[in-house]
């Protein structure tokens, strides 16, 4: 990505494409001896195996999926864990693919929420518009009962996790290194596919759930790899991720064990 500074007006803290401190630079872009497929594989392959496995034990259980918007937390510490010691064959620590804090980040992630809100939205109606040809089918019965505990989880804990997981494994550690083997848009496409396939074990109840699961998160995960390639730094979009599965995620799994 280029880094070229304007000529016509100053660099600002606000400006991604000029304050290169702001940056995170890519392996392939630093010069660093390129990462082994099969150690990046690992890392992709832990998220989906995790979460399709912990959505055939609630099955399996007979409890409902949305137990697994808390207990994902389970799966997020295990997935920074497979990131942090992929990263230490580098030499490198977790925290060196987030940066340093700078209170910018708040400003940024504000403005990435909005673009991926409307871009999740978007990639909804896509989605459904393929699978079902219009707006999905109401579910029948009484909404699922949960217990608060879960409800808590998954508004106060899970949001964050996720972000910081999701954002790690994908974008801050995947997809720059893929792009050394593939390309960058190669990289960008494979990771939102990974990305989009990791959410099937969230949808098991039928077909088209899954298909239209899949389908509204790749159409994310290309919205969230293009906004990496465009910031180069990892913090602002875990806070915008954070912020977007609080709205999403948290507050109507919460809303719903409060019945």
């Amino acid at each position: 990505m280029s880094t070229a500074t304007s000529t016509t007006a100053p660099p600002t803290d606000l400006t991604p494409s000029t304050a290169t401190d702001h940056r995170i630079t890519a392996p392939a872009e630093a010069g660093a001896p390129a990462v082994p497929t099969l150690r990046i594989a690992g890392v992709l392959a832990v998220r989906p195996l995790l979460i399709l496995a912990l959505g055939l034990a609630l099955l399996g259980a007979n409890l409902s999926l949305m137990y697994a918007n808390a207990l994902v937390v389970i799966v997020d510490v295990v997935a920074l864990a497979a990131v942090a010691v992929a990263l230490r064959a580098e030499g490198k620590r977790l925290r060196d693919l987030f940066g340093p804090w700078r209170w910018v980040d708040l400003a940024w992630g504000a403005l990435l929420l909005v673009i991926l809100t409307v871009g999740f939205f978007a990639s909804n109606f896509a989605a459904n518009l393929i699978v079902y040809g219009g707006a999905p089918p109401m579910p029948a019965g009484p909404a699922p009962s949960i217990p608060l505990w879960v409800g808590l989880v998954a508004f106060l804990i899970a949001p964050l996790s996720i972000a910081l997981s999701e954002e790690a494994v994908y974008r801050g550690y995947a997809q720059p290194r893929l792009q050394r083997h593939i390309g960058r848009i190669g990289a960008l496409v494979l990771v939102a596919v990974v990305f989009g396939i990791q959410h099937v074990g969230f949808a098991l109840s039928s077909g088209p759930d899954i298909a239209a699961k899949v389908l509204t998160t790749v159409f994310a995960g290309l919205i969230l790899g293009g906004l990496w390639l465009w910031m180069r730094r990892l913090m602002p979009l875990v806070l915008a991720h954070w912020g977007l599965d609080l709205l999403f995620l948290g507050l109507p799994t919460l809303a719903i064990a409060l019945l």
